[in-house]
């Protein structure tokens, strides 16, 4: 399979393991992993021993979200719109066309796009140490994915609240809204995670893949170039220049004054 360093791709017991591989920046959501998690997504879907999907991060977090450093480094608007484009589109499409169930194995922080990956996932098994921001505004960038979706899968009303605030939930704050299925112990989660794997042996394929095609209507092609549009204007404004300088110095953005 054609992939990145940055995703690691493994079968076993029929089951694609997908893992975000850059733990040193708690697998801060680059060009390199934006690529290796649609390719890993493609090799996984069109793999008729592969039955299900799971997506977990190397080390202490799932994803702290867009790799920030990397996204404010581009020099052109054209870079930029390479990456919307060519990058964080293919990967979402990807995913939502993906007619096998996917789930995210959540055992530290999930941000930014990172909980937009979890959101979209058919199944969530996080650990009591998880917690889960839709923190994109907080940098000037943008959760674009959980404007369109969120209102399927969790209470509508804290996906507002969470993109407006960029306030972060613990694990089980995120079960009671609906973000997360399940919540463990650090120890408990695979245990988990095979269980609903052994439980999806018996269900149909078919009917599955059927399941997520009427599931996948709900998002239109207009919401999504929208939202891809809308992370676009965010990341070539002057507010993510503030946002990415701030975060670079670990200071918080002021963009009221």
């Amino acid at each position: 399979m054609a992939t990145s360093q940055d995703v690691d791709y493994s079968v076993r017991d029929h089951t694609a393991w997908l893992t975000m591989n850059r733990p040193g920046v708690l697998n801060a959501l680059s060009k390199g992993v934006f690529r290796g998690l649609e390719l890993a997504l493609a090799s996984a879907s069109s793999d008729p021993a592969v039955h299900s999907i799971v997506i977990r991060g190397e080390g202490r977090a799932f994803s702290a979200g867009l790799d920030v450093k990397e996204v404010s480094g581009f020099a052109t608007q054209k870079e930029a719109r390479d990456f919307v484009y060519r990058l964080v589109k293919p990967f979402w499409e990807r995913f939502f066309e993906c007619e096998k169930p996917i789930l995210s194995l959540v055992d530290g922080p999930a941000y930014g796009a990172g909980a937009e990956i979890v959101l979209a996932s058919d199944i969530v098994i996080a650990s009591t140490r998880s917690t889960f921001a839709f923190s994109g505004g907080r940098v000037g960038a943008l959760c674009c994915i959980s404007a369109g979706l969120g209102q399927f899968s969790m209470i509508g009303r804290k996906v507002v609240e969470m993109n407006l605030t960029g306030a972060a939930l613990s694990a089980e704050e995120a079960r009671l809204f609906g973000l997360v299925n399940y919540v463990e112990e650090p120890g408990g989660i695979e245990n988990r995670v095979a269980k609903i794997l052994d439980e999806m042996r018996h269900v149909s394929p078919t009917s599955n893949a059927s399941f997520k095609r009427i599931h996948g209507s709900l998002i239109t092609a207009r919401i999504l170039n929208v939202a891809y549009k809308e992370l676009l204007r965010t990341i070539t404004s002057p507010d993510f220049r503030t946002g990415a300088t701030a975060f670079a110095r670990k200071e918080p953005p002021e963009y009221y004054k």
